[in-house]
């Protein structure tokens, strides 16, 4: 897949200063699918259950760069291995990723002392957060936010599956800016096309988005954006905003995504939602309730060694059977996700216990 490459100093793209005096002309329909999917007469979804050895990855004083904070992973299953990609956060107060390996999803035996991915340039100066990855064929491909100190944007990067699992982290390829200037969080690719198109989630507040694109590159085309979900009505756990979290799981029921929620208060909650697998624009289940919420010290914060209080949020989800491409009811999930914005925790659930029965028996299947 030919990616094409921009200049590495701006990461890839135009700095987010001159990005913002360009005029860009969105294309954007809005006629948005939740109005015939309204949440609240969906059944409820079953809880995440935390595991009881949280937090899994804290931060390290002796190491500088993430001295701080650790929080909100992607990960990847290769070979395996589960690689959890982490945001740190250190005495310079700004954002790099750095890299934890597991046998087994739960025990983090390998932690690199060192960054695996920091700023290279003006759009994120401030820091690189919340990533999610995804492979699509032998590359990974990893979304996360630029934050230039002023305006939080989406960026592409990507690396060979070869060169990852080495270490080889001077062959990453920064592909630029997602939409130049847009204010843009919490994007993750599909792992597979749809009819020759890639397909991205993302969120421009308060709702998510879908678009898709012939192509893997920067600025990605500002036609064909749909809103997917949209917050619910009133003051419920997802009312003020929502947004894509783990990355997309292929199930046989649909893409599982998990989610997450803030109310009026500012509280960050999980939720799940189900995208048709041959069209994901199609919202089949959207969650009327959360599925984890802060509740643990390590998720409430509000002490002197948490940053953000009552936030859980996921950037990264493993089928516990890694080797399976298509997920049953019965296969476990491993959702890795942030407490307070300071540690890194875990929670677990089948796919049959966060879709309910009842969507799962109405959709025909994969087989």
């Amino acid at each position: 897949m030919k990616v094409e490459m921009k200049n590495r100093e701006t990461c890839g793209q135009l700095s987010s200063t001159n990005a913002r005096e360009i005029s860009f002309n969105w294309d954007i329909p809005f006629p948005v699918m939740t109005s015939t999917n309204p949440a609240q007469k969906h059944p409820p979804a079953g809880d995440l259950t935390r595991f009881p050895g949280n937090p899994v990855l804290k931060p390290i004083k002796e190491h500088p760069w993430e001295s701080r904070y650790v929080l909100n992973a992607a990960t990847l299953a290769l070979e395996g291995k589960i690689y959890l990609v982490y945001r740190a956060y250190g005495e310079d107060e700004i954002s790099r990723l750095g890299m934890a390996v597991s046998q087994d999803g739960f025990n983090f035996t390998e932690r690199l002392d060192k960054p695996i991915f920091e700023p290279d340039g003006s759009c994120d100066s401030h820091g690189c957060e919340d990533p999610r990855l995804t492979l699509l064929g032998d590359q990974i491909y990893m979304t996360y936010t630029a934050w230039d100190g002023k305006v939080a944007q989406i960026a592409l990067a990507s690396i060979s599956s070869k060169d990852f699992r080495s270490y080889r982290w001077d062959t990453w390829q920064r592909h630029g800016l997602f939409i130049p200037g847009l204010p843009d969080k919490d994007a993750a690719l599909f792992p597979e096309e749809f009819n020759g198109r890639l397909a991205m989630v993302h969120r421009i507040n308060p709702n998510i988005w879908i678009t898709f694109s012939p192509r893997v590159n920067c600025p990605w085309p500002n036609a064909g954006h749909m809103i997917v979900a949209k917050p619910s009505l009133g003051m419920l756990w997802d009312s003020k905003k929502i947004g894509a979290g783990a990355q997309p799981i292929k199930t046989k029921y649909g893409w599982l995504l998990i989610t997450h929620g803030v109310d009026h208060n500012q509280v960050y909650r999980l939720g799940v939602m189900l995208l048709d697998l041959a069209d994901p624009s199609e919202l089949i289940y959207r969650s009327p309730n959360f599925i984890l919420e802060p509740v643990t010290q390590y998720e409430i914060g509000g002490d002197d060694k948490s940053w953000v209080p009552n936030v859980v949020f996921t950037c990264g989800a493993v089928a516990r059977d890694s080797g399976k491409k298509i997920l049953d009811a019965s296969d476990e999930l491993i959702v890795y996700y942030g407490g307070a914005d300071s540690v890194i925790n875990i929670a677990t659930a089948t796919v049959g216990e966060i879709i309910p029965e009842k969507i799962r028996s109405s959709i025909t299947s994969i087989q």
